[in-house]
């Protein structure tokens, strides 16, 4: 029974890192209101490489800064150009995009 527990947890310990979502964040002109974030956030939930078991159902919005946090699942890509037009669509306009490594530090995205 020992050795199942043990064979179990490693198991999980392999896979836990693999199955995580990748986070980006967007700076994006024009979100200046609950409204407007309310707006954006409900386009990009309907991406299909948004995973929906981080944030606020895979996107927070930050109106102070006017910045749009997102996960995306592991199992897929971000599509950047899809992300900009979603947010185009919307109405704002989409400036630059990073992505949040483990440490919070913001990297290019060379997409």
């Amino acid at each position: 029974m020992l050795r199942k527990i043990t064979f179990l947890a490693l198991l999980c310990a392999m896979f836990s890192g693999s199955l995580s979502a990748q986070n980006y964040v967007v700076s994006v002109h024009g979100i200046v209101c609950e409204l407007c974030s309310l707006g954006v956030a409900k386009k990009l939930r309907k991406l299909s490489f948004i995973d929906p078991s981080n944030y606020d159902k895979g996107i927070k919005v930050d109106i102070n800064n006017q910045l749009v946090y997102l996960a995306v699942r592991e199992d897929a890509a971000l599509d950047k150009t899809v992300l900009f037009d979603a947010i185009e669509a919307g109405g704002y306009q989409p400036i630059e995009i990073w992505a949040i490594d483990s440490a919070g530090k913001k990297l290019e995205v060379s997409q």
